[in-house]
């Protein structure tokens, strides 16, 4: 089987996450602004505790939906932002607070760390002939991620941009890497996914037949003993091309 297909995760694959700076403390002193504004009223409570309240909204959840691996379904990103602006005294129109909560899950944008040698290793796959797409779980919206991927010159190279926020599951249902994979126009045999989680990356991507690589370009996650292995490990993602060789010639 011949690959044709090079499919990325983001977090931890293509980028790693520095400090925010400060950054969701000013996406949180604009909402407030933007709150007393729409509203009309001087009231609405400290920007500090409505991202407190927003917070305590997530980590609730995230047992049940980030945390649990029998679950992979993923409400919309608004539905935490409703629940603590609801817990901070703000009752807010659905089709309002939908608007509101976008900037809320941007702000890693400015903390993005992109290692050197990636952006260049990745053109060199589409410089290649390779489909290139990328499948992330996050509570950004895809309109984010690609911004994300603008800052770092990987947009231009993505022709697949899957967002678990704005599909609805996370990685590793199966749906995801089947949407890129139709984006794509790639046999699941055809597509190589790489990614840093044995568990969502791994498993997910192999279910649907493709191939998977575990990187540890950022992050080091155990992988002795998981079921079903990567079918390469990586440090960068410059090893790509040898690693599809060796795939491609059965060696492993």
């Amino acid at each position: 089987m011949i690959i044709r297909t090079v499919v990325f995760d983001l977090g931890h694959t293509l980028w790693d996450i520095g400090p925010s700076r400060g950054a969701l403390e000013r996406a949180y002193a604009a909402l407030r602004v933007d709150l007393m504004h729409r509203l009309g009223r001087g009231d609405v409570p400290p920007a500090a505790d409505l991202q407190r309240a927003v917070g305590d909204a997530l980590r609730a959840a995230s047992e049940t939906y980030f945390m649990n691996g029998d679950r992979v379904d993923q409400p919309p990103s608004w539905t935490w932002v409703d629940q603590g602006l609801r817990a901070a005294g703000l009752s807010l129109d659905a089709t309002l607070v939908r608007e509101l909560t976008p900037p809320l899950f941007a702000t890693e944008i400015d903390a993005l760390v992109c290692a050197d040698g990636t952006r260049d290793a990745v053109a060199a796959l589409h410089t290649a002939g390779y489909g290139l797409g990328c499948v992330t779980n996050t509570l950004a919206d895809t309109a984010a991620i690609h911004a994300m991927l603008r800052k770092h010159g990987f947009e231009e190279l993505m022709a697949s941009v899957v967002v678990s926020a704005d599909e609805g599951w996370r990685k590793p249902h199966p749906s995801l890497f089947e949407k890129a994979l139709r984006q794509l126009g790639a046999a699941p045999g055809q597509a190589l996914f790489v990614g840093d989680s044995p568990a969502h990356d791994i498993a997910g991507a192999k279910a649907v037949g493709m191939y998977a690589v575990l990187t540890r370009q950022y992050v080091t996650r155990p992988v002795e003993g998981f079921v079903p292995p990567p079918d390469a490990v990586i440090d960068h993602v410059r090893e790509l091309p040898e690693v599809i060789r060796r795939i491609e010639r059965g060696v492993r």
